[in-house]
């Protein structure tokens, strides 16, 4: 893989940005939602059922091998759960083929169950409208990522952000969810243009309404972007960025014939070439010693 010839392709949430560790702080507004309804306990109550939830379908999200799942409580079974809850509470699924796996709403409308609530669908929205607007604020770009960023303009690439839907779903009364692809896209594409102002450097956004990962039509919604702008690509030359092998980087690497895909891991992550297509990493500035 050489600079001159590269199309830089990336994921955004916890691979340019921070968004695991900024939901903590953003399920806040969750909270004080909440509290003027159901009083502070039980609003703290929401607000540590919801952050336990993301993380539970974060980790499982990133699981690659089997014994991975030794590493999260309840293992595989309690994932299993709350995906069964995601598919069975949205109207996604039969009309698009998927569900959408990190809708805000239903984890708030799960963590109150939890909590022995009865919600509004008013309610619901308030809270998961609180939530993003803190989140929005506090986002920040991962310093690597930023600097990464200025290297590829620097040498006269392209790079394309290809990101998950926000899955901005409407509560129905009954406590079912519905779907409107283009509302979900234009939240979530306010929430990424910001990410200008934070440093980051890039040329266009494609975000998973109504594809999804790992959905080969979802990378192909942003491949159709890319060469709208820079003609016919060779994806030998493509790379691809994300934080999890199986939503960012498998199809990329196996189905689509990407140069090479960067797994970006934890801080414990150590630099290595997994194969001629792959790279795990931690920094993501580490990527250009393999490029000549």
């Amino acid at each position: 893989m050489v600079w001159k010839d590269s199309v830089w392709f990336s994921d955004v949430d916890d691979t340019l940005i921070d968004t695991a560790n900024t939901s903590i702080t953003a399920s806040q507004g969750i909270r004080k939602v909440f509290e003027p309804v159901f009083g502070a306990e039980k609003a703290g109550e929401v607000q540590a059922n919801f952050n336990n939830l993301f993380a539970l379908m974060m980790a499982g999200y990133r699981v690659h091998r089997d014994e991975d799942w030794e590493k999260i409580e309840g293992g595989q079974k309690v994932f299993n759960e709350l995906v069964e809850f995601f598919k069975s509470s949205q109207q996604v699924q039969a009309e698009y083929g998927h569900y959408k796996k990190w809708s805000r709403e239903i984890f708030i409308k799960r963590a109150a169950d939890i909590a022995g609530l009865k919600v509004t669908p008013e309610l619901v929205h308030a809270a998961a409208d609180a939530y993003w607007m803190d989140l929005a604020e506090q986002t920040e770009v991962f310093p690597d990522a930023i600097k990464l960023s200025d290297d590829i303009a620097g040498h006269g690439r392209p790079l394309y952000l290809v990101t998950s839907s926000d899955a901005r779903l409407k509560m129905q009364p009954d406590g079912q969810f519905i779907y409107d692809p283009a509302y979900s896209e234009s939240l979530k594409r306010e929430r990424i243009e910001i990410l200008k102002d934070k440093g980051l450097k890039f040329n266009a956004i494609s975000i998973g309404d109504p594809e999804d990962k790992p959905h080969p039509d979802f990378f192909n919604k942003v491949l159709s972007i890319a060469e709208s702008q820079l003609g016919p690509i060779d994806r030998s030359k493509a790379i691809m960025l994300g934080d999890s092998f199986g939503g960012d980087l498998q199809t990329p690497k196996e189905a689509l014939g990407f140069g090479l895909v960067v797994l970006r891991g934890s801080s414990k992550t150590k630099t290595e070439a997994v194969d001629d297509h792959q790279v795990n990493l931690s920094d993501l500035q580490a990527i250009e010693q393999f490029l000549d």
